[in-house]
């Protein structure tokens, strides 16, 4: 009777251990990449998700316009061009931490970061591309 009752709660042990590891096997955006609408997003993961998404929207447009700016000088402006977009880049990722460091540890702290980081960024663009109107 002991040996029946061992190997039922070993089965219902065992069974609930093994679902987790599949999921860590798989990362939330490779889980959520195909069923999220972001105009619809509701949950914390969803929405971490989507303010990601922008973030990176955003970095690749901000890396388009430096290419341009980059592309059209030469020299010494060139250099310091290098030179301040690595310090903004520093500046950015620090300022950020700081905007919010109150929510660190709360779920939704990487969602505030990333729409900082994305804020920032349209920022930065907008100055780059504002440099290339103005010649």
């Amino acid at each position: 009777m002991y040996k029946e009752l061992i190997g039922r709660l070993t089965l219902i042990i065992a069974v609930p251990l093994s679902i987790p590891s599949v999921l860590i096997l798989s990362t939330p955006q490779e889980l959520m990449a195909q069923n999220i609408n972001c105009s619809k997003a509701i949950t914390t993961p969803e929405i971490k998700y989507c303010s990601q998404l922008s973030y990176k929207a955003a970095d690749k447009q901000l890396n388009q316009v430096y290419q341009k700016v980059i592309s059209s000088i030469n020299g010494e402006q060139k250099q310091l061009l290098i030179s301040a977009q690595q310090a903004w880049i520093k500046f950015r990722d620090n300022n950020c931490d700081f905007e919010v460091y109150g929510n660190r540890g709360g779920t939704g702290y990487e969602i505030f970061r990333n729409g900082c980081l994305e804020r920032t960024t349209k920022q930065r663009t907008k100055d780059l591309q504002d440099y290339l109107s103005s010649r």
